[in-house]
């Protein structure tokens, strides 16, 4: 009997992104980008969806394009007599035979100037492509008129003070000398980005260029820097994996593994023996590199290690919280474990602690002890333990192994409640179907991804991406559980059905109904 059942496939709503714009007007402003938009130069007769002010724009630039079955936003130049930048690189111009669109990325600068960047054009027009910031944020300015050198950190002696906990006391300095202005690294702990490049000691700027520090962006323009605080949410996990291989590339583990996480996801990671679950956590944690990129808030994990590395970890399976310790002691110990004493004074740790418990609602509770607390206090404190760091990203591997049923739903509770925080937690599981919210009878997972051993090439592939309920859709099953049944081989008690659902998934993508 044939398995092959009608599905129909519904486009995925247009997840929206943040357009930071800058012509000759020289202030920022925002535009929200919804699905596919043309950009082009203000005039009475312009139907662009995007328009500046500039003369070097051409009437119909280019255009932004959103592609529903990844969630992922390109640009083409269409055939503009100036060209586009991104990142320094100029695009090839658009043809008859089209040329090929250009993957945007977090913290991308698109840019529309002279063929010399180092000579900008007073017109130039500069766009910062983000998915952190929403269309509504603010930004602040401060004057370089007068100015020789201007320093730029967390510290209260700063020119510019940043109110980031990954800005270094003293992060960088801005310099104007004889031979131009440049920007130095004063030796921060998390880098400099200028234009998406990372800054090597010191590097030259021009006017429009956009400064990344931790998780602010600054605008340098002639008169003044405009700068934006992200905040610590995660943005835009994207993991594009071509393969994955050991023993000098004889053995491929992983391959064609293809998806994305905003912000707030709750990711359930399924798959059978062999289906490569570790590999794709080794991946993403930079400790197994494949071949491909993880990006994370537009950078890519494997090009910068060391300053991504405090942003991207494991979640253990439970903190032990000391009875007898108060809360105040409990997280100022995980704070000195976490926060390098080099870059954080005991003011700075302090003040961390603080902000987390009062996001936390649990600053009332600082000094009881851990015994006098609640079931639910207790789980708002391990919530705070994990939010101490920089993690953005937090990934489990079995966190439920060897727990009771109602010790399993208390992990998972602690763990959703985390990615509200607005951060990102995958977890690999066993017993998904335990992880139901008490409330509404859902799944507290916001998506679910399957990984599959095709018999075909005998590695891993992505079977399914999705909501849980799509999933179940998907697989033909009522519970999370019983998607094993149907890709585990059949030696194994399943129906080895892992092929089918592999090609079936890759055929239609997202958007199962």
């Amino acid at each position: 009997m044939s398995i092959e059942k009608t599905v129909y496939y519904t486009p995925a709503e247009a997840k929206g992104a943040t357009l930071v714009v800058i012509d000759k007007a020289k202030m920022p402003k925002q535009v929200e980008l919804r699905g596919d938009m043309t950009f082009g130069r203000e005039y009475p007769q312009s139907t662009s969806d995007i328009r500046v002010n500039s003369s070097i724009v051409g009437r119909n630039h280019g255009e932004f394009i959103y592609d529903d079955s990844s969630d992922t936003y390109y640009y083409i130049d269409k055939n503009s007599i100036n060209g586009t930048f991104i990142n320094g690189n100029k695009l090839a111009p658009y043809n008859q035979r089209g040329s090929k669109a250009v993957e945007l990325f977090d913290g991308d600068i698109i840019r529309v100037d002279r063929s010399n960047l180092y000579d900008p054009h007073p017109e130039s027009v500069i766009m910062m492509f983000n998915r952190s910031l929403s269309p509504d944020e603010k930004w602040e300015s401060a004057s370089t008129k007068g100015k020789s050198k201007m320093t730029i950190g967390r510290g209260e002696s700063n020119y510019i003070r940043l109110d980031d906990i990954m800005a270094s006391r003293e992060h960088a300095v801005i310099e104007y000398g004889e031979r131009g202005t440049a920007i130095f690294d004063r030796n921060s702990q998390n880098g400099i980005y200028v234009n998406g490049r990372k800054v090597n000691g010191s590097m030259p700027l021009f006017c429009n260029d956009v400064i990344r520090i931790a998780n602010t962006f600054l605008i340098f323009t002639d008169n003044a820097i405009f700068y934006n605080h992200a905040g610590e949410k995660a943005g835009l996990l994207s993991v594009k994996i071509e393969k994955k291989a050991v023993n000098h590339g004889k053995k491929i583990l992983i391959k064609d593994i293809n998806f994305q996480a905003d912000s707030g996801e709750f990711i359930l990671i399924l798959g059978g023996s062999g289906a490569g679950k570790t590999t794709l956590v080794n991946a993403i944690l930079g400790d197994g590199k494949a071949d491909g990129k993880v990006m994370l808030d537009g950078l890519n994990l494997y090009e910068n290690f060391n300053t991504m590395k405090s942003q991207i970890g494991i979640v253990p399976q439970f903190i032990n919280l000391r009875l007898n310790d108060k809360v105040n002691s409990t997280l100022m110990d995980i704070a000195d474990i976490k926060l390098d004493k080099k870059y954080y004074s005991k003011q700075d740790k302090r003040k961390r602690i603080d902000d987390i418990m009062n996001r936390l609602g649990i600053k009332n509770l600082e000094n009881h002890l851990i015994s006098q607390l609640s079931g639910g206090q207790k789980k708002k404190v391990s919530v705070a333990a994990q939010l101490v760091g920089f993690q953005k990203v937090f990934i489990c591997d079995e966190p439920d192994s060897g727990l009771d049923a109602a010790s399993r739903m208390q992990q998972m509770e602690i763990l959703k409640e985390i990615s509200l925080s607005e951060k990102i937690v995958m977890v690999i599981s066993h017993e998904p179907d335990d992880a139901i919210d008490r409330n509404t009878g859902e799944y507290l997972f916001t998506k679910v991804l399957v990984l599959a051993k095709s018999s075909k090439d005998n590695c891993g592939h992505l079977a399914f991406f999705g909501s849980p309920q799509d999933a179940l859709k998907h697989f033909e099953v009522n519970k999370l559980q019983n998607i094993m049944v149907k890709i585990n081989p059949d030696y194994e008690g399943g129906q080895g059905l892992a092929d089918y659902y592999i090609d079936r998934f890759n055929s239609k993508g997202r958007g199962w109904t």
